[in-house]
């Protein structure tokens, strides 16, 4: 049979193996990216075809490939027909599932065949082998395990098809030499016994997608047309779910309006181990920030605020400080969100700075409060991140040499690490013990830069708190931050399973 004949949709390859049963024959189902064939591929499939009459393989879809950077390297349509090529296999179709739970349930095999690196489900960051093997069982179908020599997609990947700058080629090829994925993946797992307190303002961030249709004929504006909204749960909530994906426990101490359905909105997109403790205030809103997108290239076009960023009352200030104070001994360290929309008083400032605990700080220059919110305004952090901008502003200088510029603010508060984001140049990392650090961009596609600092914020605050190495913390930073950049807003926070997928493939 040809190769193109040997495509099929998940329908027909149903009705086909669903034939083939009737017939009294034995059906073998693997399932993959396949995304460059090697010849660990070709003797897993030679092996897997042994185990029955007719073999069947699934592709896992472009927009399901979670493999790391610039991953898939070939199309779905070039590993379908790559795939299919093959002798040993009858049957090709691409998957409509990111797993192939589903497939399973649909094709019931007689046998599905994975490689011998997923017999431990241990060693599988997923955690999918788990629920395909019970699908197959499901079905009173078995799952075997092929024995032959592997190979490594992602090593030969990075090795041959990078899509790094050489610079970045460079640093990876360093950082590999010193650190393996096993040890940061542990890095990363080693946060998850931890109790996180967290302080800062909630914002609702809105996207209204409109279509331009041109200028109005009587008035010099562009018209545009209305296509759909979509809100998120960002400033201070995104970092809570971001950090309850990595920690065991996040408390938020934040403000909200009266408004009910915003609240219900929150406490739905909150993550179970997020425990919210939000005073209500009845004479001002939930912050709400809502922008206007082209909805095609989500390019921005204005944005309307919704928000009351006067220093709060007194008693909401002192309600503030009792919740804090409360929470500190059961939790092991804290984190403040300063979105400088009037939550963190002067007098908030000071405490948080004096308590005593650990203190991840950042601190967020927007429109609203250009220039008046820098990190000075605190005198004392364990750990300061911010980007360029927001250091420049600190330091009162439009111009000069980073390293100088970060001497100067820490001259001004008493800071152990301090991060500087710089968005496709990367990340610096200042500290008193290790030289400094530089991290460049791991991103290869941007959808949408909202949120993705407080990303890397997220992740990194913990990882201070460990006392990892500086170059481990940048890196993990940076590879949060690849992640959030494709993601719109903040519709869904870091997925902790594509990290460590993502350092598996960067690091191989």
């Amino acid at each position: 049979m040809a190769a193109h004949q040997k495509i099929k949709n998940l329908t027909e390859l149903g009705e086909i193996l669903g034939k083939a049963r009737q017939e009294g024959k034995r059906t073998v189902l693997c399932h993959g990216v396949f995304d460059l064939m090697h010849p660990g591929h070709i003797l897993h499939i030679a092996a897997a075809r042994k185990q029955g009459d007719v073999l069947a393989v699934t592709i896992t879809p472009d927009r399901f490939v979670r493999k790391g950077p610039g991953r898939p390297v070939f199309s779905e349509k070039l590993r379908i027909q790559t795939v299919a090529s093959l002798q040993d296999v009858d049957y090709t179709a691409l998957n409509e599932w990111p797993t192939a739970v589903e497939t399973i349930a649909r094709l019931k095999p007689h046998v599905y065949a994975k490689g011998n690196d997923y017999t431990n489900p241990a060693d599988d960051l997923t955690g999918r082998i788990v629920d395909e093997e019970n699908a197959v069982r499901s079905i009173g179908g078995e799952i075997f395990f092929t024995n032959e020599e592997s190979f490594s997609s992602s090593r030969l990947i990075n090795q041959f098809f990078s899509t790094y700058p050489p610079q970045t080629e460079k640093y990876l090829k360093s950082f590999r030499s010193r650190y393996s994925a096993d040890q940061v993946i542990d890095c990363v797992r080693g946060l998850q016994d931890l109790k996180v307190l967290l302080v800062g303002e909630a914002i609702l961030d809105q996207y209204r997608y409109c279509t331009p249709m041109g200028k109005s004929p009587k008035e010099t504006i562009v018209s545009t047309r209305f296509e759909n909204e979509e809100i998120f749960a960002g400033g201070s909530l995104a970092i809570a779910n971001h950090l309850a994906g990595f920690c065991k426990e996040v408390t938020l101490i934040t403000m909200l309006g009266e408004n009910t359905d915003q609240r219900r909105f929150i406490d739905s997109k909150l993550r179970p181990n997020v425990q919210l403790k939000a005073v209500v205030m009845k004479d001002r809103p939930t912050i709400t920030k809502r922008r206007y997108l082209e909805p095609n290239f989500l390019t921005k076009m204005f944005e309307v605020q919704y928000l009351d960023d006067r220093p709060v009352p007194d008693a909401v200030e002192k309600d503030i400080r009792s919740r804090l104070e409360k929470c500190l001994e059961g939790h092991d360290f804290l984190v403040t969100a300063d979105f400088g929309h009037g939550l963190m008083t002067k007098a908030l400032r000071e405490f948080v700075s004096s308590h005593g605990k650990f203190l991840a700080l950042n601190t967020q220059s927007n429109s609203a409060n250009l220039g008046f919110n820098t990190v000075t305004n605190y005198q004392r952090a364990n750990f300061v991140c911010i980007d360029e901008p927001e250091l420049k502003l600190a330091a009162a200088r439009q111009y000069g040499d980073l390293h100088r510029l970060t001497d100067e603010v820490r001259r001004r508060i008493q800071v152990d690490a301090f991060l500087v984001s710089r968005g496709p140049l990367g990340s610096l990392i200042f500290s008193d013990h290790e030289p400094v650090v530089h991290t460049p961009a791991l991103a290869t596609r941007v959808v949408d830069r909202t949120g993705a600092g407080d990303a890397l914020f997220s992740i990194a605050s913990p990882c201070v708190y460990k006392k990892y190495p500086v170059e481990v913390v940048g890196f993990l930073g940076n590879c949060v931050g690849a992640l959030a950049v494709e993601i719109v807003c903040n519709r869904d926070p870091v997925d902790p399973t594509l990290l460590l997928k993502f350092i598996k493939s960067v690091l191989m």
